[in-house]
């Protein structure tokens, strides 16, 4: 049986209200959405084409409304077990980028959601965990987190897991982030795909703060391929992966395919 999980960062909720036509064309079994208004009326909204909502996690405030991640399922197809916000600890450095953060106007914490799902027909499980990491921070602290995260679920279980979102994790350390990966027995389904953002014509989108605007005119000068949303799996095979052609946030929605593993007796 193949299911299929969509993940995309709405800019501040800005895309949710273009989510229609896309979740009816790709129909995902699984939609991981990232800087979603998290009130109910939004939220009740996207279940109407047809997804129910599995759970959400807060995580900051701007223009006066919470923002966070969002994680929806085919109810057709998928019975949710269980979802679970997970934490992972803090040091020095993390403070420090905290602190870096609020005196930005900028403090978005990172959002790790887990959520369990038992496929109907083949009566088996898999868990997706649904991420968005610091914007403002290095790719060693993100690395971290992820790390902190992927072995506080194997000690759980040992399931069929996918990893989605935004890891906002910039062209450098690119290896690190493979090692780890390989080390915990991932593959990245995203391999095929070079950009997962972009800009207007101006390099700016009107929702972006001063500290934003400025970033996203250096990387559009140095950067010709920004990559910074990512798919990661394990015990599962791949069917395809897309990336859907639509500019209604500056980050591109991204689908895949997935089948379960036959257990060989």
């Amino acid at each position: 049986m193949t299911f299929s999980v969509f993940t995309y960062n709405t800019l501040f909720n800005r895309a949710v209200e273009e989510i229609k036509p896309l979740i009816l064309e790709h129909q995902p079994d699984v939609l991981c959405l990232q800087e979603v208004k998290t009130d109910e009326a939004n939220l009740k909204m996207i279940e109407k084409f047809g997804l129910k909502l599995a759970d959400f996690s807060n995580s900051f405030i701007k223009f006066g409304q919470v923002f966070g991640v969002a994680t929806f399922y085919n109810p057709k197809k998928l019975r949710h077990v269980r979802s679970t916000t997970l934490h992972s600890g803090s040091n020095l450095t993390e403070i420090l980028f905290q602190i870096f953060q609020a005196l930005l106007g900028y403090n978005k914490p990172k959002t790790f959601l887990k959520s369990d799902f038992v496929e109907k027909t083949s009566k088996k499980d898999f868990s997706i965990c649904n991420i968005h990491l610091y914007v403002v921070g290095s790719n060693a602290l993100r690395l971290k987190h992820i790390k902190e995260v992927i072995q506080g679920i194997e000690t759980k279980e040992k399931t069929p897991l996918i990893l989605a979102g935004d890891f906002n994790y910039f062209p450098y350390l690119r290896r690190r982030l493979e090692n780890l990966m390989k080390t915990h027995g991932f593959k990245e389904a995203t391999k095929n795909i070079f950009q997962t953002i972009k800009f207007t014509r101006d390099g700016i989108f009107e929702n972006f703060n001063l500290f934003q605007r400025v970033s996203i005119k250096i990387a559009k000068k140095l950067l010709q391929n920004l990559k910074i949303d990512y798919i990661f799996y394990r015990n599962l095979k791949l069917v395809k992966t897309e990336r859907i052609e639509v500019r209604f946030s500056d980050h591109f929605p991204i689908i895949s395919y997935f089948s379960q593993i036959k257990k060989t007796p």
